[in-house]
């Protein structure tokens, strides 16, 4: 269904991590293929606050702001004339458990309904965002603080390969679905400490389990902006 969304995604943090291509690879939509950084596969954990969120222009008042903890790796497609950079998301975590199945149904995504929360201290010299949830009576969470400068990126860094990514890729069995992504560049806050104490293995896919004792390769935090999302169109080729 190609409904369009506009929402607010803030204080996003991407913790980045490289692995092995055939870790991921089943996670791989048709039509795509991996986009490597430095020749590297990699793959973020993502934690933001969606705010405002609007479904075809209108807002749905049963479902408030809500903290979202997504897993993905980033992708690309060739259209016939260039490649679309993109990513596809693994898996998504959120709180809203009646909500689930229909984002699901409708939007072709994998979300699953855990308790998510974020918590966010600002101050005059820093913020500090956390992102947790709930599963199986276990917390898992991950935190990051950085000081109160907030500049833009350069664009053959590694911030530009994970964030201006225009198309995201949905995997629904057998078929491919895209969909368009637009925001303004995002300005990028000087991560100061950071940690992560997350099972990776048992909250989204055992072979995961090599990121568990895995130091990210890079840690991001953005204000975030306002997002567009456009409709989901089926990929043939």
């Amino acid at each position: 269904m190609r409904l369009s969304i506009s929402t607010e995604f803030r204080k996003v943090a991407l913790f980045n991590y490289l692995v092995p291509t055939e870790v991921v690879e089943k996670y791989l939509p048709k039509y795509t293929k991996f986009d490597f950084y430095n020749g590297e596969c990699m793959i973020s954990l993502v934690g933001f606050q969606v705010k405002k969120l609007k479904v075809a222009d209108v807002k749905i008042h049963l479902l408030k702001d809500f903290d979202e903890i997504d897993l993905q790796i980033y992708v690309k497609r060739f259209d016939g004339a260039q490649w679309r950079k993109g990513m596809a998301v693994i898996k998504r975590i959120f709180d809203q458990p009646g909500a689930a199945p229909l984002a699901n149904t409708i939007f072709k995504t994998n979300y699953i309904s855990l308790p998510a929360t974020s918590s966010v201290n600002e101050t005059a010299e820093s913020v500090e965002v956390k992102y947790s949830w709930e599963s199986d009576s276990n917390e898992q969470k991950f935190w990051v603080k950085s000081n109160r400068l907030a500049a833009p990126y350069d664009k053959d860094t590694e911030a530009a390969f994970v964030l201006d990514r225009p198309y995201g890729y949905i995997k629904a069995d057998e078929e491919t679905y895209e969909y368009k992504i637009k925001h303004v560049a995002w300005h990028l806050y000087t991560v100061e400490e950071y940690s992560v104490d997350i099972d990776f293995s048992r909250q989204f896919d055992p072979t995961l389990n090599i990121l568990n004792a895995q130091t990210p390769h890079s840690v991001i935090l953005t204000e975030g902006s306002t997002v567009e999302i456009g409709g989901n169109q089926l990929v043939s080729s």
